[in-house]
């Protein structure tokens, strides 16, 4: 086994969650981004709520989304509906007294025109900050002036539990709010994003979400926010990690996109640690001279204990940083030092 470091491009890597600071995702810290919020749930975080409550509580937050959507070969500034243009539909929520809203990446891809309807059932323009489509997430703001607004909190996604109760709250038709009740089904999911990158740590829930009701807040039992469910796939019920939106919510507020730091190697999680299960062809993992097969037994000091939280960690870092990995191969052990890159578009073949 080599150890050698390798000057490589910035870079970034989603397959998991967190995308900025990792104390940030650590200590649940909210980012400069989030900290205008108002509070909406609970003031106590232990407290327990009815389903009722949690559904009051955050009905007022949840929007209707309308973006037209130009198609491939279609022209933005054809006045008539034909094939080429589309209507797109989710819901979204409100994250802070500014306008600022959270919903998903797909319903407003290709977007030339975005409309928000309130419960009051008022409709405003509104415009995209940022999206993410590796997480699925994307930021809107709207002119906050005349808005009865009500921000939901963010709570902690590190503390949801495989069998936790949460209910599920969309508006699919912009006139009235519904809520579908169930269960945290996994906590550890990972679906795969366009790019042919997973997602790694999401939920799934046995939650009933509409179409239209994607991009809606996943709410744990004390009403704060726990998840933002996704229906990328059109048929699963999912839930990007409110850590992981805090961090994506962020770096879209500051930079327009999410740039992240790229490993390159895919793995399974073992008792032993991480298994290494492919390596990408001169990535940052194949220059360091990790090998399918190997054994990732620590990451910077600290026991791997699963392949998602290492996509955190990665997630943890910039493009150009080291990460040093303990690894097991054929009996023998050693240190690796990793120089991570910036994460390219596309998966690498291979």
């Amino acid at each position: 086994m080599r150890t050698r470091q390798v000057a490589v491009p910035l870079v970034a890597a989603v397959i998991g969650g967190a995308i900025t600071a990792a104390a940030m995702l650590a200590g649940g810290t909210t980012s400069s981004g989030v900290t205008r919020q108002g509070l909406l749930a609970s003031s106590s975080p232990s407290e327990v709520l009815s389903t009722g409550e949690i559904f009051d509580r955050a009905a007022p937050s949840v929007v209707y989304i309308r973006a037209r959507t130009v198609q491939p070969g279609g022209d933005a500034f054809q006045t008539t509906t034909g094939n080429d243009l589309a209507l797109s539909t989710g819901s979204g929520f409100v994250l802070d007294n500014d306008g600022r809203l959270l919903t998903n990446a797909h319903t407003i891809n290709g977007v030339t025109n975005v409309q928000v309807t309130f419960p009051d059932g008022r409709t405003v323009p509104a415009h995209v900050v940022g999206k993410d489509e590796q997480t699925d997430l994307a930021v809107l703001a709207v002119n906050p002036d005349g808005l009865d607004l009500h921000p939901l909190e963010l709570g902690d996604s590190n503390a949801v539990r495989a069998g936790d109760p949460v209910v599920v709250v969309g508006n699919p038709n912009g006139i009235e709010a519904g809520a579908g009740t169930g269960r945290i089904a996994a906590a550890d999911q990972q679906i795969e994003a366009p790019g042919g990158y997973m997602i790694s740590g999401v939920f799934s829930t046995d939650a009933v979400i509409q179409p239209a009701s994607s991009g809606g807040p996943l709410l744990g039992a004390d009403g704060r926010v726990v998840g933002v469910t996704s229906r990328m796939d059109g048929t699963s019920a999912f839930a990007i990690p409110v850590n992981t939106a805090r961090a994506v919510v962020d770096q879209l507020e500051h930079a327009g996109r999410v740039v992240r730091a790229y490993i390159g190697m895919r793995g399974t999680s073992t008792p032993g640690g991480v298994e290494v299960t492919s390596v990408h062809p001169d990535g940052p993992a194949d220059h360091a001279g990790i090998q399918v097969g190997d054994m990732i037994e620590a990451i910077d000091g600290r026991p791997a204990k699963s392949f998602a939280e290492l996509m955190l960690d990665v997630d943890g870092h910039s493009p150009g940083d080291s990460m040093q990995l303990s690894v097991l191969r054929n009996e023998a052990r050693g240190e690796v030092t990793v120089t991570l890159d910036q994460r390219p578009a596309t998966m690498p073949a291979g």
